[in-house]
């Protein structure tokens, strides 16, 4: 017999046993069974895990179920689990961005979505996570939780830290300036009260010294003219005539922002809404200082916040009468009706720490872009801020 055919007979030999084996429900049964249990220890190791928080949502986005590490994470046991849903342990501030994206994906607006966001633990404690959210078609979703609450904390930290040194740097930059102002301008007004001394003494002898106290008057004169080029020398450095003026897109200007205090917001839980207008013309203007004008209202109304429990901000831009208008609206604590009129006074503040300059240097900014800044009626409680800028070329010449 030739090896080929051995071999032939061999391969149907195995063929034949396979095939019985397939035949023979008890033995398909076990190797599916063993499978089974191997993908079920698999999922089992996944779900177990010490790092990610998972959890599964219903339909009507209550928790169906959720892992120890997600259940240690939030202080809940999976029975009270059942009975809330992801809103119900999310601070009031944030529920408003969470239920937007769990309506998108209940209705296949979206199939999953990513979020940093934070929880209220069941002892009330707020921690940080990183959120990962997929729907499971027209049954609910799956979520997989990363605790990030200490990174947060060494961020912020960080971030307080920064804060602090600009404003010492910040600080002492105004002594320095100050000081070098006060020794500029004093030198020509010591020379006044010494010449105008000089002159009272020549006026009081008997006859007056005529010529001593022309002379007098001359100097007096002749350093009021230096004092004056001193103080205009200082204010050219703060005109914004010099400065780039570009093509400026608010709404662009608004957005980008707003993500510079993202952090703040989200730090002191706050709703945050935005109205913009798409029909927008762009302005000419100075980038930066349009930035820093609504930095520090955002600014402002973050802090006007602090000793409120609702905090919700709004930030409209609306194209209306040949200039646009920028609004930012706070539900803080508001402006006091006697401080109204003093509020965009040089060196005038409520802040216990403030230098009163930030809303004088903004009312500046905007004005030398040939609009405007003032305060409204908030709708509600708070306060509101609108700056005007007008379409087209801005007169710079404004002091």
């Amino acid at each position: 017999m030739s090896n080929r055919t051995v071999r032939r007979k061999s391969k149907a030999s195995k063929s034949r046993k396979r095939n019985a084996s397939r035949r023979d429900p008890r033995k398909l049964f076990v190797r599916l069974e063993h499978e089974l249990q191997a993908n079920k220890a698999r999922w089992e190791a996944v779900v177990a895990n010490p790092f990610m928080g998972i959890t599964v949502l219903g339909k009507t986005q209550h928790f169906v179920a959720a892992n120890a590490t997600f259940r240690t994470m939030v202080g809940y046991s999976e029975d009270e689990l059942k009975k809330l849903t992801p809103l119900d342990i999310t601070p009031a501030g944030d529920r408003e961005a969470n239920r937007v994206l769990l309506k998108e994906l209940q209705r296949g607006k979206r199939q999953h979505y990513e979020l940093t966001k934070r929880l209220q633990r069941k002892d009330g404690e707020v921690i940080w996570v990183q959120l990962y959210v997929f729907g499971i078609p027209n049954q609910g979703a799956v979520g997989m939780t990363v605790n990030i609450t200490e990174k947060m904390r060494a961020e912020n930290a960080l971030q307080v830290a920064r804060t602090e040194l600009a404003r010492s740097a910040h600080i002492s930059r105004m002594g320095a300036m100050t000081a070098s102002i006060a020794h500029e301008i004093n030198q020509p007004l010591a020379a006044i009260v010494a010449d105008a001394s000089a002159g009272l003494r020549w006026a009081q002898r008997t006859p007056p010294h005529l010529d001593e106290i022309r002379e007098s008057f001359e100097q007096i004169g002749q350093e009021g003219r230096r004092a004056a080029e001193v103080i205009e020398s200082i204010r050219s450095m703060f005109k914004s005539k010099e400065l780039a003026q570009v093509s400026v897109d608010l709404n662009q200007l608004i957005r980008e922002v707003l993500a510079l205090v993202e952090g703040s917001i989200q730090k002191h839980g706050i709703a945050m809404r935005t109205e913009l207008d798409e029909s927008l013309v762009a302005v000419t203007g100075n980038r930066v200082q349009l930035q820093q004008v609504l930095f520090n209202l955002l600014t402002n109304a973050i802090e006007a916040m602090e000793s409120v429990a609702n905090r919700r901000m709004l930030v409209r831009s609306e194209l209306g009468n040949g200039e646009i208008r920028v609004t930012v609206e706070d539900s803080g604590s508001g402006i006091d009706p006697k401080d109204i009129d003093k509020i965009f006074s040089s060196f005038f503040t409520t802040k216990v720490e403030g230098m009163g300059m930030g809303l004088s240097i903004c009312r500046s900014i905007v004005e030398s872009h040939g609009g405007r800044l003032s305060t409204l009626r908030a709708h509600s409680q708070g306060a509101a801020f609108q700056f005007t800028l007008p379409i087209g070329v801005p007169d710079t010449d404004a002091s």
